[in-house]
């Protein structure tokens, strides 16, 4: 009966010890195994890692032969590159012309807009009407202040203006005027002796000018202005006087010549104009007239 147990524990013994010593094996064999892949994994990955080197060092040079070939040659390469499709490759320098030539271009273009938008917005049509004051005298006469106040007379007129910078302008002025006559006497006992009188005239002036704006505003409202011109004149009534002048003893029409200098702010227009008459107005006589107005207008 000993025996028996003895055996029976002795190979319970070995069995539990071929168990341990069997599962010791299969853990051992699955590790080698995950070892063995891990480290097959790793082989793979070298290999792929010294292949995308490869390829990136093939990259490079590539890329610096291409820059070299452009240093040479500064034209744009039609080469496709690689499997990218028809995206084609241009040099630096191209790239920079054709940028400043669409720059340039597009400043053209702005400068274009604004010159057009500079010309719709300028105002180059004015209509204006004016009032201001007058002294006239005749060729060779001398003017003292005491004789001034008994010349001045007086004008109301309107005018039409177009053009830009360099402009033309027409109008109509009624103008009264008063001019100093003198008629020497016969010389003789109880004769005639002499007379210096006033003789007050309405005309009617038809002025037309040609001028330019020395500086003027963005769209030319304000501005300064210098004109030379004409005007034609006519005489329309004379007043009784010691003369005993009337319109039939004035020249039908005379012709003027007219320098004006002129003030533009805004609305408001003052104008400075002299007249200087090329014939008599009478037939007998230095009767040639000089006229310096001054007029205050608004204009729209």
């Amino acid at each position: 009966m000993k025996t028996l147990t003895k055996t029976t524990l002795l190979l319970a013994g070995i069995c539990s010890t071929s168990l341990v010593f069997g599962q010791q094996n299969s853990y051992n064999d699955r590790y080698n195994d995950r070892y063995d892949d891990h480290r097959n994994d790793s082989r793979d990955q070298r290999r792929y890692d010294r292949r995308d080197d490869r390829q990136l060092n093939n990259s490079i040079n590539e890329r610096r032969e291409y820059n070299r070939r452009n240093e040479d040659t500064p034209r744009y390469d039609n080469r496709y590159e690689g499997r990218i499709g028809d995206n084609r490759q241009f040099d630096e320098r191209d790239l920079s012309k054709a940028y400043d030539e669409g720059f340039e271009d597009g400043q053209r273009s702005q400068e274009v807009s604004e010159r057009q938008e500079h010309r719709e917005n300028y105002k180059h049509f004015t209509f204006g009407v004016y009032g201001g004051a007058n002294s006239t005298r005749f060729e060779g006469e001398t003017v003292n202040g005491q004789d001034l106040t008994g010349r001045l007379g007086y004008q109301l007129g309107f005018l039409v203006r177009a053009g830009g910078r360099i402009y033309g302008q027409i109008g109509a002025e009624y103008l009264a005027s008063s001019s100093q006559f003198f008629k020497p006497g016969d010389g003789q006992v109880n004769g005639i002796s002499d007379i210096t009188a006033n003789i007050d005239q309405r005309y009617l002036h038809i002025p037309a000018y040609i001028g330019v704006k020395l500086a003027q505003s963005d769209r030319g409202v304000s501005a300064v202005r210098l004109a030379l011109g004409g005007e034609y004149a006519t005489p329309l009534s004379t007043d009784k006087n010691d003369f005993n002048l009337g319109n039939a003893d004035f020249q039908a029409a005379t012709i003027n010549g007219l320098v004006n200098l002129g003030f533009d702010a805004g609305p408001l227009m003052l104008d400075f104009v002299y007249h200087y008459g090329f014939a008599d107005v009478l037939s007998s006589g230095n009767s040639k007239r000089r006229i310096l107005g001054v007029n205050l207008g608004f204009k729209f």
